[in-house]
């Protein structure tokens, strides 16, 4: 293999190696914290969260695959690492087309979510979790307590406010919140991959 292939296969993969490790990493973040919303039907945003843990998973074993070729410059290896990539490209592509279209849709979901949480009397539990793990307060803000409880829940405010929880120091709405957590991550995540398409 000639000397200058192999090093920039070396680098490549390298680079392809922290990609696929920061995928990873943002993934199981984002699954972790939409994790107290189990009971407000979040398949599609666990499914996503997922989607990226197990891309990441996947672009650093082929991409530490990819080096191993090189290094050994194994042509069996190297014929399936270029193998993996063209199958890797395909589900990159379509993985970054469905984070940059599915923002609207994501914020309609997470506004239905939350609204079903926050009004059923059963998932009560979840909702108070849900302000806890997002640092927000009902629908649209404290002002969606009126008329439901005699006071703000503890998980409105922040854990330092040892007194009781009072609308000036109440966090925002979760809609607002949350779906801008998603849209933020979505974002990142999405950017990621058009980079690496683009490297590619």
């Amino acid at each position: 293999m000639c000397f200058i292939v192999k090093y920039v296969l070396l680098i490549a993969n390298f680079i392809f190696t922290l990609a696929g490790l920061t995928l990873l990493g943002l993934g199981i973040a984002a699954l972790v914290n939409t994790s107290d919303l189990s009971g407000v039907a979040t398949t599609p945003l666990n499914a996503i969260a997922i989607s990226i843990i197990v891309l990441g998973a996947v672009v650093f074993l082929i991409a530490f695959f990819g080096c191993c070729g090189s290094m050994k410059e194994n042509r069996c290896l190297l014929l399936t690492y270029a193998l993996c990539l063209l199958l890797l490209a395909g589900a990159k592509i379509y993985l970054t087309v469905l984070m940059f279209t599915s923002e609207d849709s994501v914020g309609d979901l997470v506004e239905e979510w939350i609204e079903k949480a926050f009004y059923n009397n059963e998932l009560r539990d979840t909702m108070h979790a849900i302000e806890t793990a997002f640092e927000c307060c009902g629908t649209t803000g404290p002002n969606s307590y009126f008329g439901i409880l005699q006071a703000l829940p503890p998980s409105c405010c922040p854990y330092t406010v040892s007194q009781r929880c009072e609308i000036s120091n109440a966090f925002g709405g979760c809609i607002n919140i949350i779906t801008e957590f998603l849209s933020k991550y979505s974002d990142v995540f999405g950017g990621i991959l058009a980079s690496i398409l683009a490297i590619e």
